[in-house]
């Protein structure tokens, strides 16, 4: 039953991540830059998590220094060097095809699971991928574009962005599933440690205009976005780690996101989708569907043999739950 809960969490965390466009462009047309966006969300963040913690088990905020590295690798890549590449690489290229170049992350996913953690790269996994990918191809618009603006560095940048982003899934996962550390440990200290170069980039004066303006409206958006775009998602992705996959998670959260980014363009914006938007859609979520029972089926099996293992924990085919 919790197998079959966990698959829900990645495909809630892309749907929050897919809504945060919304905030991001109020956001955008107030004056702040991508840096000063993402430390008015990352700071929020710690803050909320400093209390939740404090209130929660202030044991949370102890850990092993050895811990630290990898902490702060989940940091710079999800938070900090993310944000550099994937902002770069919007200037350098077309919108479209920077989001689409992000969508190759659960491609690394699989590589990096398969070489780090024995995860299989079944035939299912694959298709599924390459559908969500192509449905993202159509969501992007690419297909209708008459001509996109590329360059070299900004295919390298965007590559850099999934890279990234891989890179954090899978320190996210190796700290969760592998070291045991709490998600709420995981979250605060490599929020804390993204923070640290975004000191020197954030646009301060951009913050205090907007705030100033209206104190308790603009503090309780921002703590909204914080909420929606980052707390609530990194949690509920941190915590799929335990009972799914790295591969499975990041299919289903990439599928996720620009699908739920596309809806709340039509229902907000009134963004309508084209032809190939639709396809891309439905592509995504059929991909979605098709993983998440074959992976619940997978489960059954797998829980089968671990009870026919026995009880020793040692056994490394015991403990395996792809």
């Amino acid at each position: 039953m919790l197998k079959k809960i966990a698959l829900l969490l990645p495909i809630i965390a892309g749907t929050c991540w897919g809504c945060s466009g919304v905030f991001v462009r109020i956001l955008d047309e107030t004056g702040f830059n991508n840096i000063t966006i993402t430390f008015s969300r990352v700071s929020i963040v710690v803050v909320l998590l400093g209390l939740v913690i404090l209130v929660h088990d202030r044991s949370l905020f102890r850990v092993p220094i050895r811990q630290l590295p990898l902490l702060a690798l989940v940091g710079m890549a999800g938070y900090f060097f993310f944000s550099l590449c994937y902002n770069a690489a919007v200037l350098k290229l077309s919108l479209s095809l920077a989001t689409v170049l992000l969508c190759t992350a659960p491609v690394f996913v699989i590589l990096f699971s398969s070489v780090l953690f024995k995860e299989k790269i079944t035939p299912i996994r694959v298709t599924c991928m390459l559908a969500a990918l192509i449905g993202c191809v159509l969501m992007s618009g690419i297909v209708e574009s008459c001509g996109l603006k590329w360059s070299i560095i900004g295919i390298l940048l965007g590559i850099g962005s999934a890279i990234c982003n891989a890179t954090s899934i899978m320190s996210t996962n190796e700290a969760t599933d592998i070291r045991k550390i709490h998600p709420l440990t995981v979250q605060f200290y490599s929020a804390l440690f993204a923070l640290v170069p975004m000191f020197f980039l954030t646009d301060y004066s951009a913050i205090g205009g907007f705030v100033v303006e209206r104190p308790l409206t603009r503090i309780l958006f921002l703590i909204v976005y914080a909420l929606v775009a980052a707390l609530l998602p990194n949690l509920l992705f941190n915590i799929s780690f335990k009972y799914v996959d790295a591969g499975v998670v990041s299919i289903l959260a990439a599928g996720a996101e620009p699908t739920s980014a596309l809806l709340f363009g039509l229902f907000i914006y009134h963004e309508i989708p084209t032809v190939f938007g639709l396809a891309g859609i439905i592509i995504v979520i059929t991909a979605i569907i098709i993983l998440s029972r074959s992976d619940m089926a997978g489960t059954g099996a797998s829980e089968k043999d671990s009870s026919e293992c026995g009880d020793d924990p040692n056994l490394y085919s015991c403990s395996s739950l792809t």
